[in-house]
């Protein structure tokens, strides 16, 4: 019984480390505008603070944007794994390679198209002759 109890435990204590996760990546990644390497877990006295720079801009009246970057410190529970900071990061990269995924499948099925378009005009004017 007491297996039990404790494997029921963990698995709680992860899923609940793995939300926690997807939504500090998921602000992370809104707020930094894809810049996110600077993420760290700093520990002292006070706590466990997850640690990023947040970047935003402000445009000149010239039309220039000059972009500043804001530490932010967000306080974890008492209890955070050693592993969280890594954890964090795996959401972040993930996030990223969606995106470039979904750019490299559409140059793809775009190339794929224009062939299969070639070879039909090719087989057309073919059997035209």
């Amino acid at each position: 019984m007491l297996v039990l109890f404790s494997l029921t435990t963990m698995a709680h204590d992860s899923t609940y480390w793995d939300n926690l996760a997807e939504r500090l990546a998921k602000k992370i990644y809104k707020e930094s505008k894809g810049d996110y390497f600077d993420v760290k877990i700093y520990q002292d006295s006070t706590g466990i603070y997850l640690m990023y720079h947040r970047r935003w801009y402000v445009t000149t009246p010239s039309g220039y944007r000059v972009w500043y970057r804001t530490p932010v410190a967000i306080k974890l529970p008492k209890d955070t794994p050693d592993y969280f900071e890594s954890l964090v990061m795996k959401k972040l990269t993930g996030k990223d390679n969606v995106k470039k995924r979904i750019g490299e499948t559409l140059a793809a099925t775009a190339g794929c198209g224009l062939a299969v378009v070639g070879a039909l005009v090719a087989i057309l004017f073919s059997l035209q002759q």
